[in-house]
């Protein structure tokens, strides 16, 4: 029931949007992955920082959802910046990814700013955030493809509804 009220509000927040397309998302499944998808790859770019030294301005993140079979994320280093495309690529071994993907997903069950910060109606531009802030999701600017919109760490970690639970 709160994942349902959480895809609305994401609904209701884009239609009031007069930046946004109303057509940005296909479905409701399209706007879940995406949301799910774009959290994930925030905790992982910050699980990067804190585990393997990378600065989260060096990195970059490019999604690719759709509403069908496509969802994935590609987190990558910003030329000329801290950091090598080598030493990003040695932490995508099998072990090493699976530890850190389990490590950014307990770090993101605490967040310094909740209970405010998970039980958000809306955050952040436009309220196109919900579960998610400086202290657990958000990062630089000019690391997101999304200027820091979509994202909701309830709908990884939430005891009832989240995808890791």
């Amino acid at each position: 029931e709160r994942f349902k009220k959480n895809i609305e509000r994401f609904k209701k927040r884009i239609s009031e949007s007069e930046i946004l397309p109303e057509n940005k998302f296909i479905n409701d499944i399209h706007l879940a992955k995406f949301v799910l998808i774009h959290t994930l790859s925030h905790i992982l770019i910050k699980e990067l920082e804190f585990l393997c030294g990378y600065a989260a301005t060096s990195l970059n993140e490019r999604l690719f959802v759709d509403s069908e079979n496509m969802q994935g994320v590609l987190i990558y280093t910003v030329a000329g910046s801290e950091g090598s495309y080598g030493g990003l690529t040695s932490q995508a071994a099998p072990l090493t990814i699976k530890k850190i993907i389990d490590s950014a997903i307990f770090r993101s069950q605490d967040c310094a700013s909740d209970p405010v910060c998970y039980h958000s109606d809306g955050q952040g531009i436009g309220g196109l955030n919900l579960a998610a802030c400086y202290s657990c999701a958000l990062l630089p600017e000019t690391s997101c493809e999304e200027f820091n919109s979509f994202l909701d760490r309830s709908m990884l970690i939430d005891k009832e509804f989240g995808f890791f639970t």
